[in-house]
């Protein structure tokens, strides 16, 4: 679970300097300015993922859970509306 995890961080630390970079050249406005919305997911999903991890077992149920929890931050992602100063 450990490498899982580690991957996906290594994963988000490259790819989403590499978005903004390509906003750059796509003249796109990209920022690392995250709003509270995005901040408060972020740290929520960081804690779950650390809960979830934090026995180092695995279990079909934690997987569901986890799946659930995914679609719940799709949902209100696209549920949320985007503040005026980044339109």
């Amino acid at each position: 679970l450990g490498v899982a995890v580690g991957s996906a961080v290594q994963i988000s630390i490259f790819v989403i300097p590499l978005n903004v970079l390509a906003g750059w050249v796509l003249d796109m406005p990209m920022t690392l300015n995250f709003h509270a919305f995005e901040t408060v997911v972020l740290l929520l999903t960081c804690i779950a993922v650390a809960f979830m991890v934090s026995d180092g077992k695995s279990h079909w149920l934690k997987g569901a859970m986890l799946v659930a929890a995914y679609i719940m931050v799709a949902a209100a992602f696209w549920a949320h509306a985007e503040p005026d100063s980044m339109e």
